[in-house]
């Protein structure tokens, strides 16, 4: 069995967790199958391996193009233009969304989010696995499978219609780092409610919506209860998401022609 397994050429398994996944792949997925496909020796650390060859399949032999952070597809791969396409192109924020629906952005927002997430060394969640981001679920893009048990059950329950969690672990407890709700056509009464529920933990809390909007939030911040804490809420604008985002491509790239990695 094991040598039926090792037959297969690390490329070749890529390749093959690329194609079942639908000829476009997240890292999430390529990480989990590759090892059913292609075994290997527990001591080895096999995501950078992975990695390794992920580099040299886009940029050497062009067996696969990068569509994101943390996206893959095949050359051949029909794609509607992604937000990395876009990006790659110079278009700018205006450019990027317009004319997108409300549900469409809150997606984008949301799969930016977890992306940065991941290439930030987080666990990631999602409340809405089912949204889309580069042609993929945003599900598909999330680290975290089980929601960590933290704290109390009401308490999770709340926690986990949270749209976006940035977790930290912590001896044997995984945490709650940044927390992320993304508004755009509602006021932040429930996005606040439920960041004020963990307000006994060390965590962040941003509200993410159109920059018109911020003097809204810090009218409601400084409301009570919020006001109890309003040194840990933060509003960041779709704006700001975007040039981070813009700016991880950036550097991505830019590291991977400069630094050759092992």
């Amino acid at each position: 069995m094991r040598k039926s397994l090792n037959r297969i050429t690390w490329e070749d398994a890529i390749i093959r967790v690329v194609n079942e996944c639908g000829g476009s792949a997240t890292l999430k997925e390529i990480y989990q199958n590759v090892p059913q496909i292609r075994e290997v020796s527990p001591d080895l650390d096999v995501n950078h391996i992975i990695r390794a060859f992920l580099r040299r399949m886009t940029r050497t032999s062009n067996k696969l193009k990068r569509i994101g952070l943390g996206i893959y597809a095949l050359p051949d791969k029909k794609l509607e233009q992604t937000l990395f396409d876009k990006i790659q192109k110079g278009k700018n924020l205006d450019e990027v969304f317009r004319g997108i629906s409300d549900i469409e952005l809150h997606s984008y927002i949301e799969g930016m989010l977890l992306e940065l997430g991941n290439i930030y060394g987080y666990l990631t969640y999602t409340a809405d696995p089912s949204g889309k981001f580069g042609g993929k679920l945003l599900g598909k893009f999330a680290t975290i499978e089980n929601f960590p048990d933290f704290t109390t059950a009401t308490l999770i329950n709340i926690a986990k219609t949270i749209d976006v969690i940035w977790f930290v672990k912590r001896s044997l407890i995984i945490m709650p780092k940044h927390t992320f709700d993304v508004e755009k056509t509602t006021d932040f009464t429930k996005a606040l409610h439920r960041a004020y529920q963990l307000r006994d933990f060390k965590t962040t809390f941003y509200a993410v919506s159109k920059i018109e909007k911020n003097q809204q939030f810090q009218k409601k911040i400084n409301t009570d209860p919020y006001n109890e804490i309003t040194n840990r809420f933060f509003f960041r604008s779709f704006e700001d998401i975007f040039l981070l985002y813009e700016s991880a491509i950036k550097h991505s790239e830019l590291k991977e022609r400069i630094i050759i990695e092992p």
